[in-house]
């Protein structure tokens, strides 16, 4: 019975030291609470607010629900990013170029074209042709105006190859010059970037034209006389340009002048130019040429009269 009693005593003893602890520890704990839910103030409205808060400098502030949320962002950002990450940054975006607008307007302006060619579709004598080209640009994509060259005829080695090979003399005809009224239309017109450094700016034109050439036969036989012709010449074709500023392209295109031209006759056998050109074979010529050069436009500046 004794052994009993001690063995009760003992687990209440325990249970009653254990208790005390875990009583007082909630008791620190309410208080905790209790200082935390310190009551708000109210305005004369009635609107409860924030009772201040002393950040220990002897100045009071409101609570961080007044603050201006955008400076807490940047303060954060600024705490996130080293020095220096702003410039960074600014430099990032400075590198993306926008679209921008046309570099060069067109109506009313006069454009003035040098330019250098190359003939394509003979490989028995190759023409090397210097000229220009004056045009006035009735609307920014139509313009009207005339163009010619001079030719500089360099017959190929198969012109010399094919005679003593084949035992037979080509018949070759020179062109001499080319004169045409032309009319051009900007078709297409576009943009494109260059490693995301620089916009640059194309346009690719259609051409048309009427006018004339002249060309001279070339004898077979030295001694006979050569006669010259002036042909009637269509011509037709299309072309690419890139805009440097406001008043410089880089231009190129291909030209095909179509005509009818008079070659000498095979059986020719009277040296005088009369007899020969009467007894010439006629034969219809696509002479495609290819033209490079530069364009410029008169005034050299214009300014926008639209909005962006």
């Amino acid at each position: 019975m004794k052994t009993w009693a001690i063995v009760l005593f003992a687990l209440f003893a325990t249970w009653t030291l254990q208790g005390v602890p875990a009583a007082n520890a909630r008791g620190a704990d309410d208080d905790i609470i209790m200082e935390e839910e310190e009551p708000s103030t109210t305005d004369p409205a009635g609107t409860p607010t924030d009772t201040p808060t002393d950040v220990g400098d002897g100045t009071d502030t409101g609570s961080t629900d007044s603050a201006d949320p955008g400076a807490a962002v940047a303060g954060d950002d600024e705490k996130s990013l080293p020095k220096g990450d702003d410039e960074d940054a600014r430099s990032y975006w400075s590198d993306i170029k926008v679209v921008p607008r046309k570099l060069i307007l067109k109506q009313n302006r006069v454009e003035l074209i040098p330019y250098m060619g190359v003939t394509l579709n003979d490989n028995l004598i190759r023409h090397i042709a210097f000229g220009g080209e004056f045009g006035y640009y009735m609307s920014d994509a139509m313009s009207i105006g005339v163009g010619g060259h001079m030719y500089t005829k360099q017959q190929t080695d198969r012109a010399y190859l094919t005679g003593l090979q084949q035992r037979v003399l080509p018949t070759l005809n020179q062109y001499l010059y080319t004169a045409t009224l032309n009319v051009n239309y900007e078709a297409a017109y576009g943009k494109f970037a260059v490693h995301n450094k620089k916009i640059l700016q194309w346009g690719i034109f259609l051409s048309g034209g009427l006018g004339v050439t002249g060309t001279e036969v070339i004898p077979r036989n030295a001694a006979h006389e050569p006669w010259t012709n002036m042909n009637i010449t269509i011509q037709v074709g299309a072309g690419f340009r890139v805009f440097i500023n406001q008043w410089l392209t880089l231009w190129g295109g291909v030209r095909n002048y179509m005509m009818q031209d008079k070659f000498e006759n095979s059986n020719r056998t009277q040296p005088s130019a009369d007899a020969g050109e009467s007894n010439a074979a006629a034969r219809f010529i696509n002479n495609i040429v290819f033209q490079v050069g530069v364009s410029v436009f008169f005034p050299t500046s214009f300014e926008y009269t639209t909005f962006k």
